[in-house]
């Protein structure tokens, strides 16, 4: 079953909302990550437009220019749909990590 790259940031922001967090009870906000996919997107095009009929890497022996920028662009769908859900785990990460840190300073007084 193939699933497009919608879909899968459709899944994974579903299955963030369920994933269970205790922030030390702090109810921190979240976003849609739309950017990422935005980014992940504009990444893909580029890298659809870098087909080069002339790279050995990127034609197989014996394949049509057709067939070998069909595969080039089925591998590029790949490879964006699992950065596109490595991105969004990272950028969520390094958002909560930055939020504790901040949140302990103002425990800790260093804004008063």
């Amino acid at each position: 079953m193939r699933i497009t790259r919608q879909q899968l940031s459709r899944i994974i922001s579903e299955q963030v909302e369920e994933t269970p967090t205790d922030n030390n009870t702090h109810h921190w906000p979240r976003i849609d990550w739309s950017n990422v996919v935005e980014l992940v997107n504009k990444w893909a095009d580029g890298e659809e437009k870098a087909f080069d009929k002339g790279d050995p890497s990127m034609t197989a022996m014996g394949d049509t220019i057709t067939d070998a920028k069909k595969n080039w662009d089925l591998q590029v769908d790949h490879a964006a749909m699992e950065m596109e859900a490595e991105m969004t785990g990272r950028v969520r990460k390094v958002a909560l990590q930055t939020m504790q840190e901040y949140t302990d300073k103002l425990i800790n007084g260093e804004y008063s």
